[in-house]
């Protein structure tokens, strides 16, 4: 998949199980400047694609995200681990879908995630990376 694909996939997948949330493509001051979009957030980082040497046609992208609710730090631990649990929810919801939806086109090799405690400006959540193989139509 080329670049322009990879970012179809997951934006396509992110609107899917998250309709009424953000999808940010970008870094970390493009998800600043979001400040006024929707929670929840799926934000996907920019990303590297590796190509194999002696074949241009496939590739492996590297692919790190944020799946974030705001996180005002006022609240009690209780309301934190709300957050970061309906993360992890949206998270699994995220996987179940682009495994289903793409599993002819890709090769998920690595997949991990985190929580993630106040980060991005006030916002708690999981972080996700996933390792894909993929090829390009020749």
């Amino acid at each position: 998949m080329t670049f322009s694909e990879v970012l179809n996939m997951v934006r396509d997948t992110a609107i899917a199980v998250n309709p009424t949330g953000t999808f940010i493509h970008g870094r970390n001051s493009d998800a600043a400047n979001a400040q006024d979009l929707p929670y929840p957030r799926i934000h996907l980082y920019p990303f590297t694609q590796d190509r194999e040497p002696n074949d241009d046609y496939k590739r492996t992208s590297t692919l790190l995200f944020a799946f974030v609710k705001a996180d005002s730090g006022e609240q009690d631990s209780e309301e934190r681990e709300t957050i970061i649990s309906d993360m992890d929810t949206l998270v699994n919801l995220f996987i179940e879908q682009i495994k289903t939806d793409y599993e002819n086109d890709v090769e998920f090799t690595q997949i991990r995630t985190e929580p993630q405690y106040q980060i991005l400006e006030g916002v708690s959540g999981y972080s996700l990376q996933m390792v894909i193989k993929t090829q390009v139509g020749c």
